[in-house]
């Protein structure tokens, strides 16, 4: 169980920052005035890499549980 809290904990803190800096971009362009392309093309890229971090999550996650399995059956 203890495995799993530091990947939980990475990907929580890397999504808030990609996020946050994804907010700040998108404000900082409706300051100056550019178009709904720019904005949009900056949501959708953060956002790609979320749902790629939130992939390679699960993938560990479950690596983990099926090497926990491993340990319990070599007793």
């Amino acid at each position: 169980m203890n495995k799993r809290v530091a990947p939980t904990v990475i990907l929580i803190i890397v999504v808030f920052f990609i996020l946050v800096q994804t907010a700040v971009l998108i404000y900082a362009f409706a300051e100056e005035g550019l178009g709904t392309f720019w904005k949009l093309i900056i949501a959708l890229v953060p956002l790609g890499i979320i749902v790629a971090l939130i992939g390679v999550y699960r993938e560990r996650i479950r690596e983990i549980k099926e090497q926990d399995e491993e340990d319990l059956g070599k007793y």
